[in-house]
């Protein structure tokens, strides 16, 4: 199993990149810092509220294995 410490710093270093860019999409952020040069209109452009529903969909799937 992966160690579960290192989510809360990774997450927090997320946090402060993106506080201080609020106009980012999530998306957007996650670009950004991938720099995969690649393409992903679908990942850039979704709005923040879809991922939360994806999120929440994921959620549910995990929970109903």
């Amino acid at each position: 199993m992966r160690d579960p410490k290192r989510i809360k710093p990774f997450l927090e270093k997320i946090e402060q990149l993106w506080s201080s860019n609020p106009d980012l999409r999530f998306g957007q952020l996650v670009m950004g810092i991938a720099k995969t040069g690649e393409s992903n209109p679908g990942l850039f452009y979704m709005e923040d509220e879809e991922y939360i529903e994806k999120i929440g969909e994921l959620e549910r799937l995990i929970n109903n294995r």
